[in-house]
């Protein structure tokens, strides 16, 4: 579409005559006439003017190959950063999920059925939650043919395997302290035997949560 062939659809889109057209941007009815019939082009003013009445960007008006803002560069680029981080959001939202529903399965057989089996298929959507989430993450790599991810995605990466030491790493410390305590040489107490691999979480998670503390990423300086 031509500038006088947008011009004309945004004001009829508004119902209005040339004249009204005219009387709000204070020229003349011949002028904006002149305008869409593509006689005359205004003159950098009045674009920006006609672009802050009809809320359209000036590089949509002057480009006939635009249809709308969403063809503009800048914002087909930021278009598609949105969505790829939405699509992040909702793959996070949903491998943090069976992450979380794998370590309550390992509850609920640990607590409550005392079965090794139950933990045994938490532990299993674990490992297959991490590989997945991996898998997309290069996966995405290479699609996009980047040398490196961008700093949005790292934020990501952090984000979900900070969440993901305290959902998958409580049964595993669990089962390495009872083969330390089979090997044991000497006794021990049962509250000891309890309170280790409690200790031994805490710590380890607030380790890898402070090794993965979220970075200044460079698009934000």
């Amino acid at each position: 579409m031509t500038f006088g062939e947008k011009l004309q659809a945004l004001r009829k889109s508004r119902g209005w005559s040339q004249e009204q057209l005219a009387e709000r941007i204070a020229v003349s009815r011949q002028a904006v006439s002149k305008w869409e019939s593509s006689a005359a082009i205004p003159d950098t003013e009045n674009v920006v003017e006609l672009s802050k009445l009809f809320g359209v960007s000036t590089d949509y008006l002057l480009h006939d190959d635009y249809t709308g803002d969403a063809d503009i560069p800048a914002v087909k680029h930021r278009e598609e950063e949105l969505k790829k981080k939405r699509n992040r959001e909702m793959a996070m939202m949903v491998l943090i999920g069976g992450e979380a529903l794998g370590f309550f399965w390992q509850l609920m057989g640990a607590l409550v059925y005392n079965s090794h089996l139950i933990p045994l298929l938490g532990m299993t959507v674990h490992i297959i939650t991490i590989i997945g989430f991996e898998a997309g993450f290069r996966g995405q790599m290479r699609y996009s043919g980047q040398a490196q991810p961008d700093p949005e995605a790292l934020d990501c990466r952090r984000v979900f395997y900070r969440v993901s030491v305290w959902l998958v790493s409580l049964f595993p410390i669990t089962f390495l302290t009872r083969i330390f305590w089979l090997l044991y040489p000497r006794p021990y107490s049962n509250a000891l035997s309890y309170l280790l691999p409690l200790v031994l979480y805490g710590i380890v998670c607030a380790l890898v949560t402070w090794k993965l503390r979220k970075k200044p990423s460079q698009h934000a300086e």
